[in-house]
């Protein structure tokens, strides 16, 4: 995957550039939705988002599929990770993806109003080097994982009702949360999984709130009062055996025999735009709830071993709050993301249930600085996560009785902070290569493992 990428890259930067939206990838459209006010179109329903190809319109191909309401996007990412110090021990993996995303607008296809589908599969392999050197919390590849290292995987599959100007939208199908409540398509700007798709604490604290590329039933329903506000809300399955259980790792299961409740979020949105250079800015406010029963105590474990004073206990229903920001503050040219951007965010979640309790980020984001080079951006982030003080105290004991810790720990965990530094070069026409650089102070928020320092890149490729 790496050398095929590679040679792509070469061998194509001769061709001239085109406008680009982020580099991001298959699966950002829905986001991008959010991310942006509403604008009437020219048909009630969603067109697939354009991208910059590698092979441009596809010898007009594409100018006539889009004309009849069918957009279709193929990419490939290959992210590279490698600690040079610290940690459990030096590694070096790749994690890849190939990704399709199906989007037809079936008023242009077939004159229904307001109706579209989107349809999104991938492939995914290689490894992890995070878990290579002990972390298991924040992996520094996004890429990895969850897709089921099987050669199709079924990402999301839904429909979409728009109507009113597109003010009212209703969406019902295999979908995750992620899909639409706290995402913006800037966040996987960075290679972290800290951040992208949206902040690790939220999929990562409960499996509630499901992230790509994992779906589940779904519906949501977004309405837009303001031009430049929005507020949404959704019903969506929750599936125990979404990432654990191995019959569902294609996505192409469908039963509800792991069920465990629904989980139910609501978003408020203001985007606003500010002065003459008319800045575009996105605040978010967002809460969801998990009806699940049977969250077990973290202290079920000392309860096992006979420790005194710890008996067996569950809980019912989960909790999380979010907020969250990106303001631009500097233009640098015409489009939405043209210009530095600032970015913010935190995250609460029920310390009784969630390992992760709390996500503080700070981020930036500068593209267009280069007046010649206006599509390569720079990026900065700081993301300081907390582990759930219960769990912790849970470990300490454990610990003292000599016990394996819980949470498949080496040692107790408390904090965890995560820095990145990355450079988006666009090489070519539909090709991005990002060197990076990233530390993991505390590993898996453990002290007992060294602090990691890791360089690599992400390389993205659209066809």
């Amino acid at each position: 995957m790496f050398a095929a990428t590679g040679v792509v890259a070469i061998a194509c930067a001769g061709l001239n550039a085109a406008a680009q939206s982020t580099n991001s990838g298959v699966g950002i459209g829905p986001s991008r939705e959010v991310a942006q006010p509403a604008k009437p179109g020219p048909t009630q329903a969603i067109d697939g988002p354009q991208v910059e190809r590698l092979f441009g319109d596809w010898g007009g191909v594409q100018t006539r599929l889009v004309s009849h309401g069918i957009n279709l996007q193929l990419d490939v990412i290959t992210e590279f990770a490698a600690n040079v110090s610290g940690g459990v021990k030096k590694s070096a993996s790749f994690a890849n993806q190939v990704g399709l995303e199906v989007d037809v607008n079936w008023e242009r296809l077939a004159g229904i109003t307001g109706l579209s589908t989107h349809v999104i599969i991938v492939n995914r392999s290689g490894s992890s080097t995070s878990k290579a050197f002990g972390d298991n919390l924040l992996p520094v590849q996004e890429i990895y994982g969850a897709g089921g290292n099987v050669a199709v995987h079924l990402v999301s599959v839904y429909a979409q009702e728009t109507l009113f100007d597109r003010r009212l939208d209703l969406a019902v199908g295999r979908m995750n949360v992620e899909n639409d409540f706290a995402s913006s398509p800037l966040y996987c700007n960075f290679m972290n999984n800290a951040l992208c798709g949206d902040p690790k604490a939220l999929p990562g604290g409960d499996i509630g709130h499901s992230a790509y590329p994992d779906a589940v039933w779904a519906a949501r329903l977004r309405g837009r009062p303001t031009s430049d506000t929005y507020v949404q809300t959704g019903v969506y399955e929750v599936n125990q055996g979404l990432y654990g259980y191995a019959n569902f790792r294609s996505g192409f299961k469908f039963d509800a025999s792991q069920d465990s409740g629904v989980y139910l979020p609501v978003e408020l949105g203001w985007e606003p735009t500010f002065g003459a250079d008319k800045l575009p800015g996105h605040y978010k406010l967002g809460f969801g709830y998990d009806t699940s029963s049977g969250y077990k105590d973290f202290g079920n474990a000392l309860a096992a071993a006979s420790a005194p004073g710890y008996t067996a206990r569950s809980r019912s229903g989960n909790t999380q709050v979010w907020v969250l920001a990106d303001q631009m503050l500097l233009r640098n040219g015409p489009g939405d993301i043209d210009g530095l951007i600032a970015l913010g965010g935190f995250i609460h979640n029920d310390p009784n249930n969630s390992v992760y309790a709390e996500q503080y980020i700070a981020a930036v984001l500068d593209r267009g600085f280069w007046k010649t080079r206006p599509q390569d951006t720079i990026g900065l982030l700081v993301s300081y996560n907390t582990v759930s003080g219960r769990l912790g105290n849970v470990q300490r004991v454990e610990g003292d009785f000599g016990l394996p810790f819980t949470n498949k720990a080496t040692g107790v965990q408390s904090h965890e902070i995560i820095l990145e530094a990355n450079y988006d070069i666009h090489v070519s026409r539909g090709v991005n290569f990002q060197p990076e650089f990233q530390y993991v102070f505390r590993p898996n928020a453990q002290s007992n493992i060294h602090d990691a320092a890791v360089f690599g890149f992400k390389a993205h490729v659209a066809f």
